[in-house]
């Protein structure tokens, strides 16, 4: 029995026999490894194939290869295109381009007015957002504070004529807009009723009696051109509330008004990168607002033991009354 030898030469199979130098060729399919990573650049999806083979490999898909370098689909059978075919696309590209040239010649004066025409309409929405600033709403405000009210009077004038006389006897006194176009003159203010008793017995030994009076405040839909603002005015009552805490806790006012001052100035240069935005009303009135709640730290710090100090409780009246002047320029 003769043997046959097979030896694989370029992916063909030559059969060799004892005596027969070879015999006819017989091709041998031959797997090809390849893998597919995908690769995300960019926000795109980019399909990177690796070949053991060299580059100009062609995979069969369908009837057809595939090449490697463009991933155009080619017929396989080695015939070319009919020559029908090839004189229609020559024939529809030499068309196309005929009437391309017209359509550019005819309309190339047209296109240009109207591109003049866009350019000038586009600084019209810059201007109307130049003028129309948007606005966000903050959480609403509510001021509640007890207070000594030395009378209720029915015109400006004549309540501005018993601060005054107050005032003059050494005692503490602003104006505040009462219900019914009145206006109520307030000689103390505290977070409790209980704290002003002392400040109550001092001024009735030369004042008349003053009353005791809730004064409330309350401030919904403000409007601020960021939603960041709401932390400079929540914790702008924040502070005045700690201030009136401080004055009635002599014993820890030194660390207390030390960690109080620190809040405050970080606060306020907090408000000095969003008074940019605000208006000019609103910047006025804050930087008000800082002014006299720095007075009120100030008075705080020259508290002595056993005496009630008028000066503080001057300086946290005005602070009360900015505030509720700077939270108005936001309705």
């Amino acid at each position: 029995m003769k043997q046959e030898i097979s030896i694989l030469i370029n992916g063909k199979e030559k059969n060799y026999s004892e005596d027969q130098t070879s015999v006819k060729e017989q091709p041998v399919h031959n797997e090809v490894a390849a893998a597919i990573e995908e690769v995300n650049r960019g926000g795109y999806t980019i399909l990177a194939t690796s070949l053991k083979k060299r580059d100009n490999f062609f995979k069969r898909k369908n009837g057809h290869v595939l090449n490697k370098r463009t991933s155009f689909l080619a017929p396989s059978n080695g015939k070319g295109f009919p020559k029908q075919i090839v004189a229609a696309i020559l024939g529809a590209i030499v068309t196309g381009t005929i009437l391309g040239v017209l359509v550019l010649t005819v309309f190339s004066s047209d296109i240009t007015e109207a591109g003049d025409k866009v350019t000038e309409a586009s600084t019209v929405p810059t201007e109307k957002v130049a003028d129309t600033e948007k606005t966000v709403t903050i959480r609403p405000i509510h001021l509640d504070f007890s207070a000594l009210q030395a009378g209720v009077f029915s015109s400006k004038e004549r309540a501005e004529g018993v601060v005054e006389s107050i005032e003059e006897k050494g005692f503490s006194a602003v104006i505040f807009k009462a219900e019914e176009e009145k206006y109520s003159v307030i000689v103390g203010i505290s977070n409790e009723k209980h704290q002003l008793e002392k400040f109550n017995e001092a001024y009735q030994k030369e004042m008349d009696k003053p009353l005791f009076k809730s004064l409330t405040f309350s401030f919904d839909q403000l409007k601020t051109p960021s939603k960041l603002d709401e932390t400079y005015f929540t914790n702008g009552q924040i502070l005045l509330q700690n201030t009136l805490t401080l004055s009635q806790m002599p014993e820890a006012s030194g660390s207390g008004l030390d960690r109080t001052l620190s809040d405050f100035n970080k606060w306020k240069e907090y408000g000095k990168g969003q008074k940019g935005k605000w208006s000019e009303s609103t910047t006025k009135a804050a930087s008000d607002f800082e002014k006299q709640l720095e007075g009120a730290f100030l008075a705080l710090k020259d508290s002595k033991k056993g005496e009630l100090n008028w000066a503080f409780q001057q300086k946290v009246m005005d602070s009360l009354q900015s505030y509720t002047k700077l939270l108005a320029t936001l309705k």
